[in-house]
């Protein structure tokens, strides 16, 4: 009988044991948002803002040229055009270009000439984001002037060279040349 009751007792506290072991749903975790990075987001909210309006301005004033919206959070007008090609860069293709960057007062900070003829490989190399949605804008044999916000030129950091913190530039940008790849897997192997 004594096994009996020892049966009984490790059944009835193992019974006892699981119910109160029941295991409930974890309640988020509340994260409280750092004021100091909200006072950053608002900054560059109010920032994008003004240099928003700053360049939309600028277009309006500007009654030589006809601006295009990108699309990619800039703008630019044709210098020279190309209509007797459709093939405009893809990615993994080279493309011989010259370009030029001033600020938008139109002061120079990189010249062509410094720059120089450059090959670069489509969304292969380290240019900032307007420079290379741009390059993809443009068919061999045209020329335009883009016009960044900071945020799709340098931003925050600039270049730790001539460009300082959040500065919108324009870029004079020419596609010499062309190099379509046929087989873009061929050309990653390279």
């Amino acid at each position: 009988m004594t096994k009996k009751i020892y049966f009984i007792l490790l059944l009835f506290l193992g019974l006892f044991a699981c119910k109160n072991n029941k295991q409930s749903a974890r309640q988020p975790v509340n994260h409280q948002v750092n004021h100091v990075d909200m006072r950053s987001v608002n900054y560059n909210k109010d920032l994008n803002k003004r240099e928003e309006l700053y360049i939309k301005k600028m277009i309006k004033n500007d009654s030589l040229h006809q601006y295009i919206n990108s699309g990619h959070g800039f703008w630019y007008y044709y210098i020279k055009k190309n209509p007797t090609t459709d093939k405009f860069p893809q990615t993994h293709d080279w493309v011989t270009l010259n370009y030029e960057l001033r600020d938008l007062s139109n002061n120079i900070i990189y010249s062509s000439k410094e720059i120089g003829k450059k090959k670069y490989h489509v969304d292969h190399e380290n240019y900032f984001r307007g420079f290379h949605k741009a390059v993809k804008l443009l068919k061999e044999g045209e020329e335009a002037m883009f016009i960044f916000p900071s945020n799709a030129a340098y931003g925050y950091h600039g270049d730790e060279k001539r460009i300082g913190q959040n500065i919108p530039l324009q870029m004079k940008l020419k596609i010499i040349k062309i190099d379509h790849k046929k087989n873009n897997k061929e050309n990653i192997k390279k």
